[in-house]
């Protein structure tokens, strides 16, 4: 896995938030993508970069904020990773 994460938060946040929207598809029959929207007040910076293998859920993550509205795009593995036989299910 590799995750790269800055953020800078709002220490005097009320700590409100709100999904602004999203929106979700399939690319294949194993992969999707999803788009949210969101607003939260304590967020002043966010940026970050995920990116997993061979776990439930793998794929690429790439979050934008700035002021507390945000975007975090996904391209993910619907499939769930088997740890005994290394394998997915």
């Amino acid at each position: 896995m590799i995750n790269l994460r800055f953020e800078i938060q709002n220490p005097w946040s009320r700590d409100r938030f709100k999904n602004l929207g999203s929106i979700s598809g399939k690319i294949t029959q194993n992969k999707s993508w999803e788009l949210e929207h969101t607003f939260y007040d304590g967020m002043i910076l966010d940026a970050e970069c995920k990116f997993t293998t061979k776990q439930d859920h793998a794929g690429l993550e790439l979050v934008l904020g700035i002021l507390g509205y945000g975007v975090h795009f996904r391209i993910y593995d619907c499939r769930h990773w088997d740890y005994e036989n290394g394998r997915w299910n």
